[in-house]
């Protein structure tokens, strides 16, 4: 009996952790402001200039090229004073 009221306590504690992921999510959505057509073009640009940085890397047999493009990004933007996108990761 003991481990099915344990069962049944990891489920709601598994489903209350789900909801509170899912709703900090949603209210970061919620509150970012909306792109305008210039900030989107320039995001569709990186992405390109990044892909391709990435596909260089792995014709010249670079290791983790994701990495090290990233890594390389974030050096050229805190250079010229632009803002530095970071990417959410999870807890190591």
């Amino acid at each position: 009996m003991k481990t099915t009221s344990s069962r049944a306590a990891r489920a709601a504690i598994a489903a209350l952790l789900l909801c509170a992921v899912f709703g900090t999510a949603r209210a970061e959505q919620l509150y970012e402001p909306a792109a305008t057509a210039d900030e989107q073009a320039a995001a569709r640009a990186l992405a390109e200039r990044r892909q391709a940085m990435i596909d260089d890397c792995e014709q010249n047999d670079g290791i983790d090229c994701g990495r090290e493009v990233d890594t390389e990004l974030r050096a050229e933007a805190l250079q010229s004073g632009r803002r530095v996108i970071h990417l959410a990761r999870p807890a190591r």
